[in-house]
């Protein structure tokens, strides 16, 4: 699960401490699942046991349990749950495991110094923002359309991965089962579903903003980092024959290829990432703190 290092304009502990906190979630993380698996694996034990001496029907205690898991991470109890809920399997462990990561991974990057703001509750239907927090692995620094001030003007940027090893300019182009985007040089795309034909935002445009706000900021600094430009699109197909764009298109036919290879990245997280995040934190606007301010 990636470091959630900057969530749109929130103020995140990450910008405080980004020494401190990266292997303080890691841990954490990893001593968690294994408490968590540790007591499943009990109970289990114990409820054999008691099945097989007294006939004794545990499920009180498995939703006692899951209970208790929730309460740990201080959320809500989940629309989907249920007091008369059977918590059978393992799989039931990590999936709530994995929501109250999720959330913790949300408060993380939400959290000022003197507390916490209040924050948009949509982040946690986002499915591209669990998609990237979950799915990427923790050797990764994922900031999350965050805004950066560039030329004296606020720019809203789409998805930023630092990797050990280069950082990655994502745009995402959301199409249905069936689309076909048409990429041309110009404005628009062109989107065909359904025998209808849509115009859509030239992805291309957003990259070239983002790499061009990144490489200076890079090069203010006198650092070097490879930057990698990706439209990503899960459901569709793209037609690119463009030329000279050096710009990754990755559709649904290369889409698992694509994560399994950042997935199976090798390195553990770099200094020079640190210092590539830290830099990249530092030009950020904060401005949900600025406004929190103002109404105190």
């Amino acid at each position: 699960m990636a470091h959630l290092i900057k969530l749109k304009d929130y103020s995140s502990r990450y910008q405080f401490d980004i020494h401190r906190y990266p292997s303080q979630y890691t841990r954490y993380k990893k001593e968690r699942w294994y408490y968590l698996k540790t007591e499943w694996d009990q109970l289990q034990f114990d409820g054999d046991r008691e099945k097989q001496e007294q006939g004794v029907d545990h499920k009180h205690r498995l939703r006692s349990f899951f209970t208790k898991i929730i309460r740990w991470g201080q959320s809500i109890i989940p629309d989907d749950y249920s007091s008369e809920r059977s918590f059978q399997t393992l799989d039931d462990v990590k999936k709530q495991y994995a929501r109250e990561l999720f959330k913790m991974q949300i408060k993380w990057a939400t959290s000022m110094k003197t507390g916490e703001l209040h924050v948009d509750e949509d982040f946690e239907q986002d499915h591209w923002l669990r998609f990237f927090a979950q799915q990427i692995p923790d050797s990764y620094f994922l900031m999350y359309h965050p805004v950066f001030l560039y030329k004296k003007a606020e720019v809203d940027l789409d998805i930023v991965l630092i990797s050990p090893s280069e950082i990655w300019c994502i745009t995402i182009l959301d199409g249905k089962e069936h689309s076909i985007f048409e990429a041309r040089s110009g404005r628009y795309w062109f989107e065909y579903i359904d025998e209808t034909k849509k115009q859509r935002i030239n992805p291309l445009i957003t990259l070239k903003r983002m790499r061009a706000v990144i490489e200076e900021r890079l090069k203010e600094s006198s650092m070097t980092f490879p930057i990698k430009q990706v439209v990503l699109c899960r459901n569709g197909m793209i037609d690119y024959q463009l030329q000279g764009t050096n710009v990754e298109v990755i559709d649904k036919r290369e889409f698992n290829k694509w994560l399994e290879k950042l997935q199976n990245h090798p390195s553990p997280i770099k200094h020079s990432q640190m210092q590539v995040a830290t830099l990249l934190l530092k030009e950020c606007v904060d401005k949900k703190e600025n406004e929190e301010e103002e109404r105190e």
